[in-house]
C-alpha cells in the first residue's frame, strides 16, 4: 500500500474519531439543557452558623421563694413547711401583747430586707377590743361585737392553693401582686371577706395576679377551691 493511500486513511480515522467527540458533546449538552435542574443556593457563613448554633431560651425560675424579692404561684409548693414552723413565733408575740389574742388573719409576701417570706400574723383581743399585727406590733380598735370574732383555723394548706390555680390556668411563674400577697381569713360576721356570694365562716384565701398585663383578683375558699370573682355591674 502506498504513503498516499496510508495518510488518507489516517486522515479519515481521525475525521471520525473527531465527528465522534463532537456528536457526543452535542449529546450531553442537550440532555443537561432538556433535563430538571435544581438550583443550590449557598447560604452565608453567618447564616449557616446561626442554623447549626444551640440557643439556650431564658426562663424565669419557677417558684423563687422571694430570693428576687417577687412572690410567684409556685412559692406556694414550699410554704407549707415553712408555715408548720412559724405558727408558734406568731402566737407568742401576740400573746405577749394579750393572752386572750387568737389569729383571725393571715398575710404572706416578701421580706424587704432579705430573700424569703414575710408571715403577718392578724390577731384579735376580746378584752382588748383591737386587733394586732406581729410583724409590726401595730394595734387597731374594733367596733364589732366581740362573740362574733372567729378564728382562723391552722388547717388550711397552701398546697391546696397552688393545685387550685395550677388547674385555672397560671403557672408557676405568675407573680402575685405584692400589695395583696396571699391573704386567708374567715368570712365572718366581723371581719367580711371576699366577695358577696362567699359562703359565711368560710376560710378565704386572696390573691392578686399579673397575668397577660392585667391583675386579676381571686377569692379561693378552703379546702374545696372554688373561685369566686367580684362583678360589677
Amino acid at each position: 500500500m502506498s504513503k498516499l493511500n496510508t495518510n488518507q486513511i489516517r486522515a479519515g480515522g481521525l475525521a471520525s474519531f473527531l465527528v465522534t467527540i463532537a456528536i457526543s458533546i452535542v449529546l450531553i449538552g442537550a440532555v443537561q439543557l432538556f433535563s430538571p435542574q435544581t438550583n443550590s443556593i449557598v447560604a452565608p457563613k453567618a447564616a449557616q452558623a446561626a442554623e447549626t448554633a444551640t440557643i439556650e431560651p431564658t426562663i424565669p425560675p419557677s417558684g423563687s421563694n422571694c430570693s428576687d424579692g417577687e412572690l410567684r404561684v409556685g412559692d406556694l409548693k414550699t410554704m407549707d413547711a415553712e408555715w408548720q414552723s412559724q405558727q408558734p413565733n406568731l402566737a407568742q408575740a401576740a400573746q405577749a401583747w394579750e393572752q386572750d389574742a387568737f389569729m383571725t388573719g393571715l398575710r404572706v409576701g416578701c421580706d424587704i430586707l432579705e430573700p424569703g417570706f414575710r408571715w403577718q400574723g392578724t390577731f384579735y383581743s376580746p378584752s382588748a377590743q383591737a386587733f394586732f399585727l406581729t410583724d409590726t406590733a401595730d394595734i387597731r380598735g374594733a367596733d364589732f361585737d366581740p362573740n362574733d370574732a372567729v378564728k382562723l383555723p391552722n388547717t388550711f394548706s397552701f398546697g391546696a392553693i397552688w393545685r387550685t390555680l395550677a388547674k385555672a390556668g397560671f403557672g408557676d411563674d405568675t407573680v402575685l401582686n405584692p400589695s395583696t400577697g396571699v391573704s386567708i381569713q374567715v368570712n365572718s360576721k366581723a371581719t367580711p371577706f371576699g366577695p358577696s356570694d362567699v359562703p359565711a365562716n368560710a376560710i378565704v384565701c386572696h390573691v392578686a395576679l399579673e397575668y397577660l398585663g392585667e391583675v386579676r383578683d381571686l377569692f379561693i375558699t378552703l379546702p374545696d377551691g372554688t373561685v369566686y370573682r367580684h362583678s360589677f355591674p
